[in-house]
């Protein structure tokens, strides 16, 4: 026996706010990179194929719009709602969308079929996803996508549910608990449990000895226990994955601190070694400039200075001095040049009384 799945978001996989929708959107049209999925592996069969969020936003201008104009009427500025989605996704009170997933046994029934199976199973959820539409009306259809690249078919289907006759808020609301209430799911589920029962009678190349396992009371889902352990190894490898990106932002930072603390010791020790060196040069002056020196590295320092200084006067004090000379005066030169080239501007420039004079 085989199970029939027709199983709505709840509780943390509840697609509560926008940016929830905006999750869903990348899982679904795998708008990321994955080892794991494929995006040439999936067919997009209603709604968009860039984001699903748009897709949804189309629905709430087209259901709501009017209840929501209807509802501003006469309230002051403060007590209007300008935008029902957004108002949706900040109150905590609904979700802003609900996903189904509508599936036809689960991986251990599909680990043997061919890839001809696989594919003639498309048809069959499309037109699961028809009967949906005609058995739950008020479920607003966004988003529908068939993925192929997991260990069953399925199909993943993003809508808004609505409902009408409201007194207080809008005459028309988002209602999640509303239109699958506990009562109205099973009807639901029973409802697609014939309908599913009767495709895998007219395809016997897909189905052929196999019945539908009854529906579970109370059960959100007929979801076979490795579909829930593949599941939990999923979340499991999501988090795995989450805790190892941050591990590495965490080493990575780690290494930059690093870097940075050795680049302030080495400025650090830079400025150090400089101040000391020009600690010890006014040192060794103060000996090198001593007359008598009493010490005997007083006079070590003396003696040495005044040989080198012997030799500077005797060897590299006339070239050195001639340079400087040289220098200086051609410095001279030019300022003098400069100046002379100034005063003659100053003088070409015809005075102010000239000009006068002139006209």
């Amino acid at each position: 026996m085989i199970t029939q799945t027709f199983h709505i978001s709840c509780k943390k996989h509840s697609i509560a706010k926008v940016r929830d929708v905006v999750s869903v959107s990348k899982h679904n049209l795998r708008q990321y990179q994955s080892t794991e999925y494929s995006e040439e592996m999936i067919e997009v069969v209603e709604g968009s194929e860039v984001n699903i969020l748009d897709d949804v936003k189309e629905i709430y201008d087209k259901e709501f719009t009017e209840a929501l104009e209807e509802y501003n009427k006469g309230k002051r500025n403060d007590r209007q709602i300008s935008n029902y989605l957004e108002y949706v996704s900040e109150s905590k009170k609904n979700d802003v969308a609900v996903e189904v997933i509508i599936q036809t046994g689960d991986m251990e029934f599909w680990s043997d079929k061919s890839p001809e199976q696989w594919e003639a199973m498309k048809p069959l959820l499309k037109e699961q996803l028809e009967f949906v539409k005609e058995i739950v009306p008020e479920f607003k259809i966004a988003s529908a996508v068939i993925h192929m690249d997991e260990n069953s078919p399925h199909m993943h289907v993003i809508g808004v549910p609505v409902a009408t006759g409201y007194k207080r808020g809008l005459s028309k609301q988002v209602a999640k608990t509303k239109v699958f209430d506990q009562e109205r799911l099973e009807a639901i589920q029973d409802k697609m449990h014939e309908f599913v029962s009767k495709q895998m009678s007219e395809h016997p190349e897909i189905f052929e000895g196999e019945t539908l396992k009854p529906k579970e009371k109370g059960r959100n889902s007929d979801f076979s226990k490795e579909f829930y352990l593949k599941v939990k190894q999923k979340e499991y490898e999501e988090l795995e994955t989450k805790c190892q990106a941050k591990e590495e932002q965490i080493e990575a930072l780690d290494d930059t601190a690093e870097v940075i603390k050795q680049d302030i010791k080495a400025t650090e020790q830079q400025y150090v070694d400089a101040v000391v060196n020009s600690e010890m040069k006014k040192e060794f002056m103060r000996y090198a400039s001593l007359e008598n020196p009493k010490t005997t590295l007083g006079k070590l320092v003396s003696g040495a200075f005044k040989k080198f200084k012997e030799w500077w006067d005797r060897t590299r004090k006339p070239e050195v001095t001639e340079k400087a000379r040289t220098s200086i005066l051609e410095q001279l030169r030019e300022a003098r040049v400069r100046a002379d080239q100034h005063n003659e501007q100053q003088i070409s420039k015809p005075h102010k009384t000239d000009l006068g004079m002139e006209r």
